[in-house]
């Protein structure tokens, strides 16, 4: 299973991929959005494919060279799990790599899972429709 995850992925307290692990669920792969998948990099930095340091599971960026993973990456995997929480402001990159991400699913033939958190910002709906010359993966 490959696992879309950022810090706001969290069960009972503890991160989803250090949850599963501790289940001894097979996390095969993690695919890393803006941010990293544990939260520990800044707006806008780009980074490459490596390793968990905690738990040794590959790290695939998603936010880097490349926004969709290879053909490569997903053979390794069954299902992939989107679990990151969202405020559904346009200006946040998550929703541009859960659309990545889930092209690259439908072309592997992957299962492709959201777990639907809910917005924290409730029902607040604001600002201006987008124009589209302005679209963006931002």
């Amino acid at each position: 299973m490959g696992l879309v995850v950022n810090q706001t992925s969290v069960v009972k307290g503890q991160h989803l991929v250090d949850f599963l692990l501790s289940e001894k669920v097979n996390v095969s792969v993690i695919f890393a959005p803006e941010h990293g998948f544990r939260g520990d990099r800044d707006a806008g930095e780009k980074f490459s494919d490596t390793f968990d340091k905690k738990t040794g599971v590959p790290l695939v960026s998603i936010y880097g060279k490349s926004k969709k993973p290879s053909r490569e990456v997903m053979a390794s995997v069954d299902l992939i799990i989107f679990d990151i929480q969202d405020v559904g402001v346009r200006f946040y990159t998550y929703i541009s790599s859960m659309h990545y991400m889930m092209a690259a699913a439908n072309e592997a033939n992957i299962e492709f899972m959201v777990l639907d958190r809910p917005n924290p910002n409730g029902m607040y709906i604001d600002g201006p429709v987008l124009e589209a010359q302005f679209q963006s993966f931002v």
